[in-house]
């Protein structure tokens, strides 16, 4: 019987699992919804009972789908998306799922950045402290819920809280914990220094102990398996945080390879041989020893699922009629506005920005013969210029990107790719497959069951094929110049005015 691996990437909005063959190929993928509860404005928290729900469903629904045998899947990754906090309580149930759009401690931040200690925080963690970080989340319920505090078990990330339900057993790997403002970056551990500046010491031993993404840290359990009709037995690696993930499904593993993702998050992010500077957003430890250099914020495509989801009900009802998505009903749409002037601006700040927590989206320069077209454009392209704005940050840090493999959901549209070539100016490659982020798990699972001698030889094995997007010359001055524009009332609507 042919062999396969099994990946699962868990977003802030969709868990999906698909199913690889050795040389990278996807025989078929099985996604959902994830459900997000806001109990309170700023607060954006997970299910954690329904989004393991969510997962059985989408394994067995991939698995039923492809008439696979529980022999023929050899390991499971698991990928998921990094920071927020997934709680478990001193009985290994689940106690709260934070999400990573969550502002809850945004008060607390501005607070901790005027300490004295806040600088050296940032040395030590390389990101300091940011609103749904998981440090800044422990931080904000010590002091605002201290019963949900002091009955924390364990300590969580979002792929991890999967692998226990699958395997029984608490992990971590490198990736998702250096990301969490927890990591010491000058001791490679979660070190007591660090956590004494955060007030945090008494969770030192509830964050497990890093190991390597293709690490097998458990298998699967027998209750998992009558679930999710995987095999009992099945390894399970420690899995990877999903930018990543992305990262590696997108074919990046050489230094100076640069990422974007445009997912729930704009993230964009460069391999680097050295530990980058503590001036970008975050820094993460990379496998093969080196790290990713990042400068993200939730402000891709979250927005235009907001816009869709909001004014495009009835073409949502019709692409649903007609088993369509009607995310290629927009890019069709889009692809006939005539990029003037004169169409509108549009900020992707619903759920703030890189430089201000509290900042609004905003449309501007609407006047009465704009359509809904035009709006939708200007969605499109203020996620590119969001993208833009941190690609700049890390030139500014004296990081060169020539060229970036693009992945999520933008990747899926050939519109939105060149786009980000024509406004980024660099070649844009995007992998055939439209599920990296699972994919980069299946290459930390495919190395685990013995298909390849390590890590770096599944990225280049499986990665596949890819389209290249150049640059058009005949847009970069109009661009150019809504750019320069858009850079203008952003630093407004930063600065609250």
């Amino acid at each position: 019987m042919a062999e396969y691996i099994l990946g699962i990437d868990c977003g802030n909005t969709a868990v999906k699992a698909a199913v690889f063959d050795r040389e990278g190929r996807q025989l078929g993928s099985r996604a959902t919804r994830v459900e997000t509860r806001f109990p309170q404005p700023g607060h954006s928290e997970s299910d954690m009972y329904g989004l393991w729900n969510k997962t059985v469903g989408v394994v067995q629904g991939v698995l039923t789908e492809l008439s696979i045998h529980t022999d023929q899947i050899k390991a499971v990754g698991v990928s998921g998306h990094g920071n927020g906090a997934y709680l478990l309580d001193h009985k290994d149930k689940p106690l709260l799922g934070i999400q990573s759009l969550d502002n809850r401690a945004d008060e607390l931040i501005q607070e901790f950045q005027k300490s004295d200690s806040y600088q050296q925080i940032r040395e030590l963690n390389r990101q300091g402290l940011w609103p749904s970080q998981t440090a800044a989340l422990l931080m904000w319920l010590k002091r605002h819920t201290p019963e949900v505090y002091s009955n924390i078990g364990r300590v969580l990330f979002c792929k991890d809280y999967i692998n226990f339900c699958l395997t029984g057993k608490c992990s971590t790997d490198y990736g998702d914990l250096s990301a969490s403002g927890l990591f010491d970056f000058t001791r490679n551990e979660v070190s007591q220094p660090l956590l004494k500046l955060l007030n945090l010491e008494e969770i030192t031993h509830k964050v497990a102990p890093p190991v390597q993404s293709e690490d097998v840290v458990g298998v699967v359990t027998g209750e998992a398996a009558g679930l999710t009709g995987l095999k009992p037995g099945t390894p399970v690696v420690a899995g990877l945080f999903d930018v990543i993930s992305s990262a590696l499904g997108s074919g990046v593993w050489d230094v100076s390879e640069a990422s974007i993702i445009t997912g729930t998050w704009s993230i964009n992010q460069v391999v680097t041989r050295d530990l980058p500077s503590d001036e970008l957003f975050m820094s993460s430890v990379f496998p093969g020893g080196r790290y990713l250099a990042m400068e993200n914020s939730a402000t891709s495509a979250s927005n235009l699922e907001w816009f869709v989801r909001e004014f495009f009900q009835t073409e949502q009802q019709v692409a649903e009629t007609l088993n369509q998505k009607v995310f290629d009903y927009c890019n069709a749409m889009v692809e006939k506005v005539d990029i003037t002037e004169q169409l509108p601006l549009f900020h992707p700040y619903l759920y703030g920005s890189s430089d201000s927590a509290t900042a609004g989206a905003s449309f501007f320069g609407l006047s009465g013969w704009h359509r809904k077209a035009d709006l939708l454009y200007a969605v499109y392209e203020g996620i590119v210029f969001g993208h833009l704005e941190h690609l700049l940050k890390l030139r500014k840090a004296g990081i060169d990107v020539d060229l970036a493999r693009l992945s999520g959901g933008g990747a899926r549209s050939a519109f939105w790719s060149q786009l980000f070539a024509d406004v980024l100016e660099i070649d844009i490659w995007v992998n055939r497959c439209n599920e990296c982020g699972t994919k980069g798990a299946a290459m930390a699972a495919a190395t685990a069951a013995g298909f390849y001698p390590n890590f770096a030889r599944a990225v280049a094995e499986m990665s596949g094929d890819y389209q290249v997007f150049s640059p058009d010359p005949k847009k970069r001055d109009i661009l150019g110049r809504r750019f320069k524009r858009y850079q203008v009332i952003s630093e407004l609507i930063n600065k609250g005015l």
